[in-house]
């Protein structure tokens, strides 16, 4: 079986990895973190809305993780950009 390789996010972002810890930085700020969590994998996103608890996320690998906290950040991204976008939280 082939290993899916993670997506890549534009700079600024970028990985700093570890064997059982991959954390997502925007610049110099940790955005999240993906780390193993008993058998399984989770993700702690940091970057949220403060009305709302700490989102944490079971992934099947640091790679679905990496995966997820893509298409996240491209999400949180649009929005910032385009605050009538439906899904915006002012909604």
């Amino acid at each position: 079986m082939v290993k899916a390789v993670p997506s890549r996010l534009p700079p600024p972002f970028h990985w700093v990895e570890e064997p059982d810890r991959k954390r997502l930085c925007l610049g110099g700020v940790k955005v999240l973190e993906i780390c193993r969590r008993n058998l399984g994998w989770i993700v702690e996103v940091y970057l949220h809305e403060p009305s709302r608890p700490l989102p944490i996320i079971a992934v099947r690998s640091a790679s679905a993780g990496m995966r997820w906290a893509k298409q996240h950040m491209r999400m949180l991204t649009q929005l910032a950009r385009d605050p009538g976008a439906p899904g915006h939280p002012a909604h």
